[in-house]
């Protein structure tokens, strides 16, 4: 059985590896075609290709379930059309020790798959937002608002109690990580929702603690006293300060995931980190959960993938030669990946809850694709 898994694993990761060079080409393609109209005018080829190839651990991450589907689809129909896999069944390979040598490759891609969308992409990604700021000479800011990125935190006491809530507003960040930004507005308003205090700076850096703020310009301004009919204190307090700490729970990470083209592109680390910052000041965190399940489910997807290549291995050169196998692969991943596409527009509309609409998906797949090894079994 140990040199049976050891074959099967290898003609597998040899066919997959074809699939993802053929796909990885395919888009690289594109992407360097995407930036036909900045090269020569923005920055060079040569700069251009260094972008591309930034793409690439995204890219694998992307595409491996479905190029694993395709690699053991083609593996599995040749073994089905020789008649090696026949010779198998003979032998005495059940349908369970069938799974058991599907699973070594499993394993390995699962966690190929974990290692390239929590830490090689995350820091590929990273690091080309980084060459695009030197490239461009400009820094990073949301899409989402004009105005820049807006977040709120509460403000906390010496004994962690609430005080108040602070909303922060930076104009644009300054790395992939964040750790620098410009054009900073705090709005402090205390227990009462009463506006006490605006800060104004030109930038900011991380120390790894706290922000510091430098050219700061701090506006305090008076509380109105709701139980007395005197007239409000009109004088404003205005002061300078060269360099003002800010401690908040505003961290880099955080302000990372909040200028991402989409919260799938981060690692599950930093969108967790943020959706306890969302919980901590009660704001609407679906979109973010939905994205924490689908990062922490997708690679198991390539199990499922595995689990629906089983019946083309049953299948005799009568039911079709393997050309036409490798299309119905691809249709059933087109079909697996509308399906989650669909359960995480739900998960989205509140519809379904996060967990749910990540997790089902799969599950029905999987449980597909044992009726379909059943019924080629007991056929």
């Amino acid at each position: 059985m140990r040199v049976i898994t050891r074959h099967l694993t290898a003609q597998i990761f040899l066919a997959t590896a074809l699939v993802l060079l053929a796909l990885i080409g395919l888009f690289l393609f594109f992407d360097l075609i995407a930036q036909v109209g900045k090269i020569g005018t923005r920055y060079s080829l040569a700069q251009a290709f260094l972008i591309t190839a930034l793409e690439i651990p995204s890219r694998l991450y992307e595409v491996m379930p479905i190029a694993v589907l395709l690699g053991a689809v083609y593996t599995l129909s040749r073994w089905a059309s020789t008649s090696e896999f026949t010779i198998l069944r003979v032998a005495g390979l059940s349908p369970v020790g069938f799974a058991k040598a599907l699973a070594v490759p499993a394993v390995i891609f699962v966690t190929l798959t974990y290692l390239l969308g929590e830490v090689i992409a995350p820091m590929a990604d990273r690091f080309n937002k980084d060459v695009q700021v030197v490239i461009n000479n400009k820094s990073i800011t949301s899409e989402s608002y004009r105005s820049g990125v807006w977040a709120r935190d509460q403000i906390l006491g010496k004994n962690r109690e609430a005080l108040g809530v602070r909303y922060v507003n930076v104009k644009s960040l300054d790395s992939g990580r964040a750790k620098s930004a410009k054009g900073w507005r705090v709005f402090e308003f205390n227990s009462n929702d009463e506006l006490v205090r605006m800060i104004e700076a030109s930038e900011g850096s991380y120390n790894g603690k706290e922000w510091i703020l430098k050219n700061a310009t701090i506006f305090r301004l008076p509380t109105l006293n709701r139980n007395s009919e005197a007239d409000a204190p009109s004088k404003i307090l205005l002061n300078h300060e060269s360099t003002l700490p800010l401690r908040t729970s505003l961290e880099p990470n955080i302000l990372s995931v909040m200028v991402a083209d989409a919260p799938e592109s981060m690692s599950m680390a930093d969108l967790w980190s943020y959706l306890q910052h969302l919980r901590s000041n009660k704001e609407e965190t679906g979109r973010y959960e939905i994205a924490f399940w689908k990062k922490a489910f997708y690679p198991l997807s390539i199990f499922v993938m595995l689990a629906l290549s089983m019946p083309f291995a049953y299948l005799s050169a009568r039911a079709g030669g393997v050309s036409i196998k490798i299309f119905l692969g691809v249709m059933i991943g087109i079909l697996f990946y509308a399906l989650n596409s669909l359960f995480s527009y739900l998960g989205g509309a509140s519809t379904l809850p996060p967990v749910l609409a990540a997790l089902f998906p799969p599950a029905v797949v999987l449980l597909l694709a044992a009726c379909a090894v059943w019924r080629v079994e007991h056929r």
